[in-house]
């Protein structure tokens, strides 16, 4: 086990099992206490990780912050305006730019895998809606609670990963919830990271146009064009 540690100055001896990270030194709002033990605050460690990750590590970095709601924006963004130039910050403001639509969102939600904080940020990159994620819904039997509802719509986006989804009894479970659903009036899309990643137009083209479809008509429209008398 290596512990990452921010020196106050840069003397004494080396210590194994001990990484020192020569960085600016934490301002006081940076850091604080866990278990009595004091650490840098999630947005001051992504900053540091920008330094040290590539663009791939750093960005499932972010997501990973993104699933335990701790991705703060605006704490990132005055951590990399207040100092000296950081390294890595070109990298980390490319891996925050898809975030930012969707940061408010991805602030309350409560995401279950990476598979639903990687998709978030590309539904908003899609210019679609923003969807309540993993929201309550109410059906004859029980209240389910689905990956991505478009509540005004009543549109279902569930996303399976071949973890959660790919033996048998999930695939039976899943067949079963998306009945219910149906049966409540919901319509159910569900999508692979595989299709997302080989096929992101067709998948979001198919999310746009469930959308639109099932989009309620305003009163006007229901009630057609008014005529001349």
């Amino acid at each position: 086990m290596v512990v990452d540690l921010i020196p106050v100055e840069e003397c004494g001896r080396k210590i194994d099992g001990i990484k020192p990270h020569r960085v600016p030194y934490p301002a006081r709002s940076e850091w604080g206490y866990v278990d009595g033990i004091p650490c840098t605050s999630p947005a001051r460690t992504i900053v540091d990780l920008a330094g040290v990750y590539g663009e791939k590590a750093l960005g499932d970095a972010v997501e990973r912050t993104a699933t335990e709601r701790l991705l703060d924006l605006a704490a990132i963004d005055a951590i990399l305006a207040d100092g000296p130039r950081r390294r890595g910050a070109p990298c980390l403001r490319k891996a925050l730019a898809a975030w930012r639509p969707a940061a408010e969102t991805a602030k309350h939600a409560n995401f279950r895998s990476l598979f639903e904080a990687k998709l978030l940020p590309l539904i908003a990159a899609a210019g679609l809606p923003l969807p309540s994620v993993n929201a309550p819904v109410r059906t004859a039997e029980r209240t389910l609670e689905v990956d991505f509802l478009w509540e005004r719509e009543r549109f279902v986006v569930e996303a399976d990963s071949r973890r959660h989804h790919g033996i048998e009894v999930a695939f039976d479970r899943d067949h079963r919830r998306d009945r219910e659903l149906i049966a409540a009036g919901y319509r159910v899309l569900r999508v692979t990271w595989r299709e997302v990643e080989k096929e992101a137009p067709a998948v979001f083209a198919a999310i746009r146009q469930e959308i639109t479809h099932r989009r309620p008509i305003t009163g006007a429209a229901r009630r057609g064009p008014t005529l001349p008398t």
